[in-house]
């Protein structure tokens, strides 16, 4: 990685292109967590990546100490004494995670499909999980490699789309703020500095539900030093694009943008460019929402296909591993589009909600405790009289 870009660089750009999926590119997940809520959720978005940031930084800096680069190692660390029920937990809000965020996947392409082509919702999803089971059998490589591309095809057109509406419509933008201030626009649910302060750090909560997934790229930057520039770094090109789609947004909002589910084609189909833009979007969010799904349910069906060939040698482990594969991708497409029916509304805002909180609970609270040296157990005295840093 160190070769291509600097190490800061690469971890920052991980993290980017991890949170950037289809509920983001969607831009639902704006609405539900920011413009839903009070007008101080204009500050919510550098609040949430500033939560996400210490903790992913902590997260980073047990890794490098405990040379631990694996989730399930380096979760013991996290929790020390209390791993023998924390870890396991641990493991069930990962897992639960990955189902949840393939959902969202399922939802976002299926709900951009009836949008398009009028097409039956649950016939979109359908035929979504048929792409994601085959690629995850036959071409989960493939979809691997092509996924920074897809990333740089989503950035480039929040910037096409968001870029100009903001300039466009800037007095817009500015009115639609103030009546959302004085109350002229109101939200059904509370309104209020603290409300939005919630779902702000909600939102970075639970984002650090994967943060297991980030901690591997912690070995390319083995010093504090660099480390912080790649959160800091991190923090800005996240914050960059989510003010962005949150100003996109804004400019509608006096047009009913935040009832829809993929508020992103409602700019494109409302605002400047709409003549291209509209298949632009559509395309970015439906080839994003099958690459995270791919990339997603490929990883736990490798940790089932492992679980299945347990008690096999290794010779017969290899000749049933395409069979244990396609059962295990079954299942877990299957549990996905079942999940995905309940649409992509109550999943972005119930559902991501709801783990916001327990993810704050488990992971991100004793992260920032071990990271700021507030509990500590006996393998911390252990490291330093070794002279680990």
């Amino acid at each position: 990685m160190k070769k291509v870009v600097p190490g800061y660089l690469a971890i920052a750009l991980v993290w980017f292109s991890s949170h950037f999926g289809g509920g983001f590119a969607s831009g639902r997940q704006i609405v539900a967590f920011y413009l839903n809520h009070n007008w101080t959720s204009i500050f919510m978005p550098a609040v949430s990546m500033l939560v996400m940031g210490i903790s992913m930084y902590y997260a980073m800096v047990i890794a490098n100490k405990f040379k631990t680069y694996d989730y399930s190692n380096w979760s013991k660390k996290v929790y020390g004494g209390i791993g023998f029920f924390a870890v396991p937990i641990y493991e069930v809000l990962v897992n639960a995670i990955l189902l949840l965020a393939t959902s969202v996947a399922f939802a976002t392409g299926g709900t951009i499909l009836s949008k398009i082509f009028g097409t039956s919702y649950m016939l979109n999803t359908f035929g979504i999980a048929a792409v994601i089971f085959v690629f995850t059998i036959y071409g989960s490589e493939l979809v691997r490699k092509s996924a920074a591309v897809v990333s740089v095809m989503l950035i480039i057109s929040m910037f096409l789309i968001y870029l100009p509406n903001i300039i466009h419509y800037f007095p817009n933008i500015v009115k639609n703020m103030t009546a959302i201030k004085s109350g002229e626009i109101a939200f059904k649910g509370p309104d209020s500095f603290w409300d939005a302060l919630w779902w702000g750090v909600k939102y970075g909560t639970l984002h650090c539900a994967a943060i297991g997934a980030y901690i591997v790229h912690a070995q390319v930057c083995p010093e504090k030093k660099c480390l912080k520039k790649a959160i800091g770094t991190g923090i800005f090109i996240n914050c960059v694009i989510m003010y962005l789609t949150y100003f996109g947004i804004l400019a509608f909002v006096d047009q009913g943008i935040l009832k829809e589910a993929v508020p992103a084609l409602f700019v494109v189909m409302h605002g400047v460019g709409s003549s291209w833009m509209t298949t632009l979007i559509s395309v970015c969010i439906v080839v994003g929402a099958v690459s995270t799904g791919v990339a997603l349910v490929f990883g736990t069906t490798n940790r089932l296909v492992t679980f299945m060939g347990r008690n096999l040698d290794e010779k017969e482990k290899a000749r049933r591993q395409r069979f244990h594969a396609m059962i295990s991708s079954t299942i877990l497409v299957v549990a996905c589009w079942c999940v995905a029916q309940f649409g992509l509304i109550p999943l972005i805002g119930k559902g991501y909600g709801s783990m916001g909180w327990v993810t704050m609970v488990l992971i991100t609270i004793p992260l920032i405790l071990r990271g700021i040296g507030l509990w500590k157990y006996k393998e911390d005295a252990e490291k330093k009289e070794a002279g680990v840093a």
